[in-house]
């Protein structure tokens, strides 16, 4: 059982939902075996249409939950939440994650036994409980982007490495990642110019500037159901390749920048094409072309990231994702 909140919670963990009552009482209710050494409190905020923050309060009495305003963004959602928490740790937990037992107990220990670090995260596990190695999290590089050309990203290359065994690693997914408050304080919390996507592999960046560490603890599982179900859906695609060129116009030079874009670009039209074309005989590939669709046919709506003006989000409507494909068709030219 999870040890009872107090004035003084050492763990506060931080919630933003976007539409999941279908997801959230599997996840606030798994936190209860997966912590069942210190005192916490559980902080919520929903980004959707309210029906979430309804059934927490009707079902988790004990959950703080902060007034909406709005789809106002992952970075800038957790940001709200972390001004009102009161822990030593900030444990950034997504809605559609069910830890497992004893996850956050392996996370805290972590502390202890890798204590020179200012965050620990947990190890994703696929629908056979072995470890999903496709819900990575990396820091996009030149070489990174290139590599997907050839059909198999560098940043696959070793990510069975502390899966079984802690590992020192570069980044740690946001879904399920327990930050040092001190660390969090330092680095400003997450950048709210990013919307979704790429926000916490720009906190680790900037972080790991500082001079910070971040381990991966294979002791710490839980699965995600990510993307709530369709995994290469459209408006996922889109958001990713907007948060990544978001990243790339905060952190590279401007040429670096445009070739992102293009790497990007040919790496969709590519997918895209190859997709239509292998759909008769292979049933996933029309997947993969849907899902990379509005990347190739219409670059515009994402060169720009997140661009007040230029960006997706002056294009697509964050309150309704649905209509994002509408709203990127009507601009079609790079």
């Amino acid at each position: 059982m999870t040890k009872p909140e107090t004035s003084s919670p050492r763990i506060s963990i931080l919630i933003v939902g976007y539409n999941s009552a279908a997801l959230i009482a599997v996840c606030i209710g798994s936190i209860a075996e997966a912590n069942t050494k210190t005192a916490c409190e559980i902080l919520f905020i929903d980004n959707g249409d309210g029906s979430t923050e309804s059934l927490v309060a009707a079902t988790f009495p004990n959950v703080i939950i902060l007034p909406s305003r709005g789809n106002i963004g992952f970075a800038a959602a957790n940001n709200l939440l972390a001004k009102q928490a009161k822990g030593d740790f900030l444990l950034l937990l997504n809605p559609d994650v069910e830890l497992q037992p004893c996850a956050i107990d392996a996370l805290m220990q972590a502390t202890l036994d890798h204590s020179a670090a200012s965050a620990w995260g947990g190890v994703t596990l696929d629908a056979n409980g072995a470890p999903d190695l496709g819900n990575r999290v990396h820091i996009p590089s030149i070489s990174e982007l290139a590599s997907r050309l050839t059909g198999k990203s560098q940043a696959s290359i070793g990510e069975a490495r502390g899966c079984i065994s802690d590992a020192r690693v570069e980044v740690l997914s946001g879904s399920f990642v327990m930050l040092a408050r001190e660390a969090w304080d330092q680095a400003g919390g997450l950048d709210e110019r990013y919307f979704l996507y790429c926000e916490e592999v720009d906190l680790f960046v900037r972080l790991a500037s500082k001079g910070h560490s971040f381990w991966r603890v294979a002791a710490a599982q839980c699965y995600h159901n990510i993307g709530h179900g369709e995994v290469i859906s459209p408006i996922r695609m889109l958001y990713r390749a907007a948060g990544t060129m978001q990243f790339a116009r905060i952190h590279w030079s401007r040429w670096r920048q445009e070739l992102a874009f293009l790497l990007l670009w040919a790496g969709a039209l590519q997918r895209f094409l190859i997709g239509r074309m292998l759909g008769r005989w292979r049933p996933k590939w029309p997947r993969v072309a849907k899902g990379h669709r509005d990347i190739a046919l219409r670059p515009s709506s994402w060169r720009y990231g997140y661009d007040p003006e230029r960006g997706l989000l002056s294009k697509v409507n964050p309150e309704r994702p649905a209509n994002a494909k509408n709203a990127a068709q009507k601009s079609d030219t790079v």
